[in-house]
């Protein structure tokens, strides 16, 4: 079976309190490790510098599928994502999800 990993990057906002920031990542991925997902925070050092990166990986599609339905079933998450947005401390870049080819 091959891995899968999403990545979901963004920017912090101007003026944004990074504890604050890496506090709610945490709490994030938190929940993401309960529903069964390795996750990383990742800082962009070239390229589009600023932007950071919360990658998701997990050991096939369908455990990506699965962890997914959990984590959007999950009354903590759905309370976090709705507090994240509110706390306004980082815009949406973008979203990428990859499959691992064995070679």
């Amino acid at each position: 079976m091959s891995a899968t990993v999403v990545q979901y990057v963004f920017k912090p906002n101007p003026g944004t309190n990074m504890q604050d920031l890496v506090g709610m990542i945490k709490e994030a991925a938190e929940m993401w490790r309960k529903h069964g997902a390795d996750v990383s925070l990742w800082s962009v050092q070239v390229g589009e510098i600023g932007n950071m990166t919360f990658v998701v990986r997990c050991e096939s599609a369908a455990k990506l599928g699965a962890t997914l339905d959990a984590l959007n079933a999950d009354a903590a998450f759905v309370a976090w994502r709705a507090r994240n947005v509110q706390a306004g401390l980082a815009s949406w870049v973008r979203s990428n999800q990859a499959y691992e080819i064995p070679i």
